[in-house]
């Protein structure tokens, strides 16, 4: 029950936040406006095919923001504190913040998802139905929960830095990165080109999956670690 109040606690601080306002708005129009200018395809398997990968990465960056900005807004109003000196295990809170996490970026993903294929029945695309448009879903579904695996180093870089800006910094370094690591033909071993690259279609072998397991591994187990040793001053 402790945790599930938690976890409400968290949702909640989530909602009345202008930023899921904000980040609701920004995964509505940029869906949008990747849907209307980068695709002219009249079919949705070539539809999907164009829009997937630039997709994939905007949840890289998203998924980022959500990460950091739940972990470092509590030091940026100064309310770690009194987070802190509550009777309520570390591990608790923090796990609670990862659910809550979790939830508002499946939401994010799934209303992404209905945005791109509303603006496909907009634009025209011909030959769908619901079989088709499941198709692709599960795929980007599956994708967008390794994403928000390895997003969970983000809300690790938010507590180090006692903030959100500077791990946003970071994961727009990182598209730039990927985007060389992709084209160097080393992506399947970066693990934030992995989802993406699975999202459009790439074979991947157990190295990836390892590589990408071992990330989100090691941010949420470092995360739970400067909550519980570190000196929160």
């Amino acid at each position: 029950m402790k945790l599930l109040s938690l976890i409400h606690n968290e949702a909640r601080k989530i909602w009345r936040s202008v930023v899921f306002w904000v980040m609701l708005g920004a995964f509505t129009a940029l869906p949008l406006m990747i849907a209307v200018f980068n695709s002219s395809a009249a079919h949705w398997e070539a539809y999907f095919a164009d829009l997937l990968g630039s997709i994939g990465s905007l949840l890289v960056v998203g998924f980022a923001f959500t990460s950091a900005w739940v972990f470092g807004v509590e030091y940026t109003n100064n309310t770690i504190k009194d987070i802190i000196v509550k009777p309520v295990p570390k591990t608790y809170t923090v796990l609670a913040k990862f659910i809550a996490i979790a939830m508002w970026n499946t939401g994010m993903a799934v209303f992404t998802f209905s945005v791109i294929a509303g603006a496909g029945f907009l634009i025209g695309v011909s030959g769908g139905s619901l079989s088709t448009i499941l198709h692709f879903f599960w795929p980007f579904m599956v994708a967008s929960l390794l994403i928000m695996l390895v997003s969970t180093t983000s809300a690790l870089f938010a507590n180090l830095t006692r903030g959100y800006l500077a791990p946003i910094g970071v994961i727009f370094v990182i598209v730039i990165v990927s985007n060389v690591v992709v084209q160097l033909g080393y992506g399947p071993y970066f693990p934030w080109t992995i989802p993406v690259l699975l999202l459009t279609g790439s074979e991947l072998g157990l190295i990836s999956m390892v590589i990408l397991a071992a990330t989100g591994i090691a941010g949420f187990a470092g995360t739970v670690a400067w909550w519980r040793f570190a000196e929160h001053k």
